[in-house]
């Protein structure tokens, strides 16, 4: 499982990176979960939502990524911009929202 936490944020290269880093563990260790600690998260910007959305997706679906398990945003715009993907993870992977990081791991079946 990869788990990312986030604490605040991140430009479009440091966001690059750390998807990369995240493709780069699922493959290493054969991993298919991904935990995304969102709740110190801020506003990605629209040109990094859309290049992970067109190039990390296919790439971490492709190594063998199937559940994602989002922990929200405590910034209300931060949780809608995430929210507003779903539709587009959701074509390849199972995505789920949470409040809570125990919710999460809960139902990605890790203590």
């Amino acid at each position: 499982m990869v788990r990312v936490e986030w604490e605040g944020w991140a430009d479009e290269a440091e966001f690059a990176a750390l998807l990369e880093a995240g493709v780069r563990a699922l493959i290493d260790h054969g991993g298919s979960l991904w935990l995304a600690d969102c709740r110190r998260e801020r506003v990605l910007s629209t040109a990094s939502s859309a290049r992970a959305d067109a190039e990390w997706l296919p790439r971490a679906a492709g190594v063998g990524l199937k559940r994602f398990a989002v922990v929200l945003p405590e910034s209300g715009l931060a949780a809608m911009n995430l929210k507003a993907r779903e539709a587009t993870l959701s074509t390849r992977l199972e995505v789920a929202y949470f409040a809570t990081v125990e919710e999460a791991l809960e139902w990605l079946g890790r203590p």
